[in-house]
Order: structure tokens, then sequence, then C-alpha cells
């Protein structure tokens, strides 16, 4: 894939070998909308694991980062295989919701951990029941000194090619917004809402209402769009 550089001079390219530890940085850095957690979590290594590791992995391939001044970002983590995702995924959520679990009786009630695995245990169950509004899925990232350019934009439109690539016809993601904003925008850059539901973690730790968003894309020009089992 050849490299695609915006007039702000963010590039996005490929994952090469050393650019893992900088995408696992980031996603802990912007892990609360653009923030880190505010408290220590001894168990996000399994949870980063959980999100990262297959598309770290077996679906590498589709992944790529934006790099500005030598440094990451931002990442798009791309899954062209969903029935590959969903068999790597199925064993290792069931293994985390029991480990937060059993985590739970040994971690005071009222302490942040504790809050943090329930609220994380109720979002799981949600997600797993939302219906995938396409065959593909993508996990877009920025820092937060990118989230108002082109970066965006440009990893966007990686995940665009690489869904052509496979003979996709569009792609779905997952986006946080305080309740009541952000959907309008999304359907003016090309994504429609399919679902939305309370993040009951962010707005925890946040404390006011945030939503998840089902955002589906389907590529210009693609009129036919196979069921997703």
């Amino acid at each position: 894939m050849t490299a695609l550089t915006a007039q702000t001079s963010v590039t996005v390219r490929p994952l090469v070998d050393g650019d893992d530890a900088s995408v696992r940085a980031l996603f802990r850095r912007t892990l609360v909308m653009g923030d880190p957690l505010p408290f220590d979590l001894p168990e996000l290594g399994r949870y980063e694991s959980l999100c990262l590791d297959w598309h770290l992995g077996p679906g590498r391939d589709d992944a790529a980062v934006a790099v500005s001044g030598g440094e990451v970002v931002g990442f798009a983590l791309v899954c062209t295989d969903q029935a590959a995702y969903r068999r790597w995924v199925r064993r290792r959520a069931v293994v985390y919701g029991l480990r937060s679990a059993l985590g739970l009786l040994r971690t005071a009630p009222r302490s942040p951990q504790a809050r943090f695995h329930r609220s994380r245990l109720r979002d799981g169950l949600v997600i797993s029941r939302t219906p995938a509004p396409m065959p593909a899925h993508a996990h877009i990232n920025l820092a937060a000194t990118h989230r108002a350019g082109w970066t965006g934009r440009l990893l966007a439109d990686h995940v665009d090619r690489r869904c052509r690539a496979a003979g996709l016809p569009g792609w779905f993601g997952e986006m946080n917004a305080v309740s009541g904003r952000r959907a309008a925008g999304l359907e003016r850059l090309g994504g429609q809402v399919t679902h939305r539901a309370p993040n009951h973690t962010l707005s925890w730790l946040l404390g006011r209402p945030v939503d998840r968003l089902t955002v589906a894309r389907l590529l210009p020009g693609t009129t036919d769009v196979p069921q997703v089992p």
C-alpha cells in the first residue's frame, strides 16, 4: 500500500514491527475519550489484550498507523474477516469476563477498580447482543492533538481501501459521544448511526451521559450489501 500524506504532514502507512508498542501506548493514553484512566487498574493489560491482540496478530495486515514527526498519532485497526474474529474473541471474552467477576470478589465494592469491572461487564453484554451492520469493522483512534484535523479522514480512507481490496461493501465502527451529540456530523461524513446505547463505563468515568454509537459506512458506488451472519 502506498502511504498517504496530508498537507498537515501526517502519513498513514501499514504497521511495521516496531509499531505495536506505540499502538498500545496510544490506546492506554486515550482510553477515556482522549484521556487515560484516572486510577491504576492492575488488570488493564488483560483488557488491552482483548481489544488489541487480534488486530495486532491475525488481522495486522489490514491495520495502519498515522505518523507525524516520527510519532504514532493515530491508528486504524481493521477486521475484514468477521467470522475469524468472532472465533478468536468468543473464548477470550468469556475468560476476560470470568476473571473480571473473580476480581470483583477480591476488590472493595466501592473502589474505582470494582466499578470499572462492573461497568465493563455490563457494556460487554450489550455489545455482544448488538448486530453487526456490515461485514467488516474498524477501530480508529487518534491522539488528542489530532482529533480536529485530517488524520481521522486519512485513516477512514485506509479502512475503505482495505474493504475494497477484500471485496466488501462497507464497514462499521463504534464511537462514543456525549448523549445527543455527534450523530449528525458522522452522517455528513458518510456514516449512518445504526445503534445507540448508553456507555455505562464512560458515563461513570466522565460523570455525564455518554452513548456508544454503532456507525456503518457503505462505500461509495456500492449498492449490494450482503447480510451479515
